[in-house]
């Protein structure tokens, strides 16, 4: 059976606010998993350093894999608590650079208990497939958390939400010390799919809006329903 997920602005703003159209980008998701994750970042000279996998709830995997897409990068204090911008911008490019220059200015504690750098950690896996937790990490004053995926765009996708931030943080001059972390969400052999099994993935744009759908997923064991 094929999923839908609706994507609202289909033409977006990249995270470093280079404009592109996003079905342009995508391409078929496949199967991953810890290796072909880590042979990725390696074959590009990308650092690994603080790279984890998401911890799909099986039960939203689409939601879970579109994090890159939805969620984009979040940022929390010394207390793992998240922080929201309250200033101008629209892009989240300027914001993250306002970030750097002004964080205490532009970014403000956010009434969210339920969205915590401990609740994010605890869905995640590191490349030695082990659990996370925010102790394993230097105290720092802030942290980052970017998502990304293989399919949303490859080499120029990950450029784009993750290694621009890592070029903008060793810039950085200030006394404001912040660990930087990315999150994988393709899809996962450890989410019981099939390794190496490809999706195919239609997008269909209308006005601002768009909807992605899917094949069927290749569960080694199907779910009795999936929510998409």
């Amino acid at each position: 059976m094929k999923k839908s997920f609706v994507l609202i602005a289909l033409c977006t703003c990249l995270f470093s606010c280079k404009t592109t159209m996003v079905n342009l980008l995508i391409k078929d998701p496949k199967v991953e998993n810890t290796e072909t994750i880590k042979a990725f970042q390696q074959k590009h000279e990308y650092p690994t350093t603080n790279s984890l996998i998401l911890v799909a709830d099986t039960t939203a995997i689409l939601q879970s894999m579109l994090k890159g897409l939805s969620s984009g990068y979040q940022i929390f204090n010394s207390k793992g608590e998240l922080l929201c911008y309250n200033g101008q911008s629209t892009c989240s490019g300027e914001q993250f650079r306002q970030f750097l220059k002004t964080s205490s200015e532009t970014f403000t504690h956010c009434n969210d208990k339920n969205l915590t750098l401990d609740s994010v950690l605890a869905q995640t896996y590191d490349l030695n497939n082990q659990p996370v937790q925010r102790k394993q990490f230097e105290n720092t004053d802030y942290y980052i958390v970017s998502y990304w995926a293989k399919f949303l765009g490859g080499k120029r996708g990950y450029e784009d939400a993750v290694l621009w931030m890592e070029e903008e943080l060793a810039k950085n001059t200030t006394d404001t010390s912040v660990t930087f972390i990315k999150i994988n969400t393709d899809l996962q052999e450890s989410w019981g799919m099939k390794a190496g099994e490809k999706v195919r993935l239609k997008i269909k744009q209308k006005g601002s809006e768009g909807t992605i759908k899917l094949s069927e997923l290749p569960y080694k064991n199907p779910p009795s329903t999936v929510k998409s």
